[in-house]
């Protein structure tokens, strides 16, 4: 009767370690399998810093950046296209996100996301010609 009670007492242990640590594994697991999705969120805290994101624009902004992130990220490892290439279809990219984005933002506010993108592409090319 004794083992039996010391095994309850283990498997009871067991399990509330597994209530309280599993939490952090999933949010663990999401962060890893979604690489996309703390791409996106960094992206989204750094607008949100720059533009005076409202709540609501966030939660808008999100799922365009979810879309984009992915995209970008294949376009990055693709090896069979030139940098030339490369640049074009990124952007085309940047360009349907800023599409889907303008709506969302003030005029004020696109005007700055605008300006965002052109340092973005300046610091690109100069990337490009250094290399």
């Amino acid at each position: 009767m004794k083992a039996v009670s010391k095994l309850a007492a283990i498997v009871s242990t067991l399990f509330a370690i597994a209530v309280l640590c599993a939490p952090a594994l999933v949010a663990q697991d999401t962060m890893a399998a979604s690489p996309d999705k703390a791409e996106a969120m960094q992206k989204l805290e750094m607008m949100s810093s720059k533009l005076q994101l409202t709540p609501q624009q966030k939660k808008q902004i999100m799922p365009i950046l979810m879309e984009e992130a992915p995209k970008l990220k294949a376009l990055k490892t693709n090896t069979s296209l030139g940098p030339l290439q490369k640049a074009m279809q990124m952007r085309q990219i940047a360009d349907a996100t800023d599409a889907k984005l303008k709506p969302i933002l003030s005029p004020t506010q696109y005007q700055t996301w605008e300006q965002m993108r052109a340092q973005e592409r300046q610091q690109m090319m100069q990337k490009m010609e250094n290399h």
